[in-house]
């Protein structure tokens, strides 16, 4: 039986997508992906396996939503030309949206086995009005037509929405690290100063100047930011005016990461909780994973999933959301206990961050 899995995702591929994508590439399956391009995300197609097919669809610009209606109509043309050449039987989506755009083109016609992966929800997901409810019974046709298998990076998301939602077969695979794709560990940074770190992509405007307002004038901490984002301005506005904020720009995670984070004392993933986005509160990020592989505890935001998480396994802080006094609390408390917190991580079972047992069971999982 053929294996011609296809990946029709709304953005380049980012370190989660390539993972899946290559390990599909090296067990058994003809894969392929269909994206748009995001000029806010970083381009790491130069890690895709060899072997896989890639097709560029369009550049989707950040904010413009007609244009992005009228650039998903323009594709529909390609996609269909792309489907007769793919003939794929299994394919991932990331959206309802993309799922559209294949309807649109007989998806039926090559397979009933689409797979929907969930990595955020959506607005209208968490409000009730006579729009949201509209597009929520959308989405129990939709689910209940055209989905057969589902994919969460969260439990959360499956418990808060989905349940209610689709009755088909679910996987929750968080977005940890495979080990075997994994850079090597290098020797920790001995700072001088304490290094509090960002890294991944620039979207959190008001947390992230909490921090950098309460670090500006102090001589004895300073804030490492690695990546890019809408809010990728305010990062280097801050930067350009503060010695001890310093700003690195992109970075590849396949290359760079264990470097980055061997030159941290502490991430900071802070989110914003004060603008009603529950994405911030049932989210799971990659980070969580890859601070617990390199031993880096973390302060982030009260009253998320994320918080609980990291309270659980004792290896961070937790903080009002943009609050200086506690960010303050937060790297006082952790100068005392820095000590302690090596053999805190040594403690934690390496299946809760590594994915390796994961990927064997999501393969048997796609395949059915």
């Amino acid at each position: 039986m053929k294996n011609n899995l296809l990946f029709v995702i709304s953005h380049q591929p980012n370190p989660r997508f390539i993972k899946q994508i290559n390990y599909f590439a090296q067990n058994g399956f003809n894969v392929s992906v269909i994206y748009f391009y995001r000029d806010y995300l970083a381009d790491l197609n130069s890690s895709i396996d060899k072997n896989v097919n890639i097709y560029l669809l369009d550049k989707i610009e950040n904010g413009k939503y007609l244009q992005r209606v009228l650039i998903y109509l323009k594709s529909i043309f390609k996609i269909k030309k792309l489907l007769k050449e793919i003939e794929p039987n299994k394919v991932i989506i990331t959206n309802i949206d993309i799922l559209f755009l294949l309807i649109l083109n007989n998806i039926k016609k090559y397979t009933d086995d689409i797979i929907m992966e969930i990595s955020d929800l959506r607005g209208y997901t968490f409000n009730n009005n006579c729009t949201d409810k509209i597009q929520k019974s959308i989405d129990s046709i939709v689910l209940d037509r055209y989905i057969s298998k589902m994919i969460f990076t969260s439990p959360e998301f499956y418990n808060f929405y989905y349940k209610n939602k689709f009755n088909g077969s679910c996987f929750i695979l968080e977005n940890k690290p495979l080990s075997t794709i994994m850079p090597p560990k290098v020797k920790k940074v001995k700072n001088k100063k304490l290094v509090v770190g960002i890294v991944g992509l620039l979207l959190d405007k008001n947390p992230h100047k909490a921090l950098f307002d309460y670090v500006k004038d102090k001589n004895d901490i300073e804030v490492h930011i690695y990546g890019k984002g809408t809010h990728q301005n305010q990062v280097e506005d801050y930067a350009k005016k503060y010695k001890n904020i310093k700003y690195f720009g992109a970075y590849n995670f396949f290359t760079d990461i264990a470097k980055i984070y061997a030159s941290l004392d502490m991430i900071y993933m802070s989110y914003d909780t004060e603008q009603g986005d529950y994405n911030i509160k049932l989210a799971l990020p990659n980070k969580l994973y890859e601070a617990i592989y390199f031993k880096v505890p973390i302060i982030t935001t009260k009253d998320t999933y994320l918080a609980k998480r990291v309270l659980d396994s004792k290896i961070g802080y937790t903080i009002k959301c943009c609050d200086l006094n506690d960010i303050e609390s937060a790297i006082n408390s952790f100068k005392l206990d820095k000590d302690n917190f090596p053999s805190l991580f040594e403690n934690i079972d390496e299946k809760l961050y590594v994915a390796d047992s994961d990927y064997v069971e999501l393969v048997k999982f796609i395949k059915g």
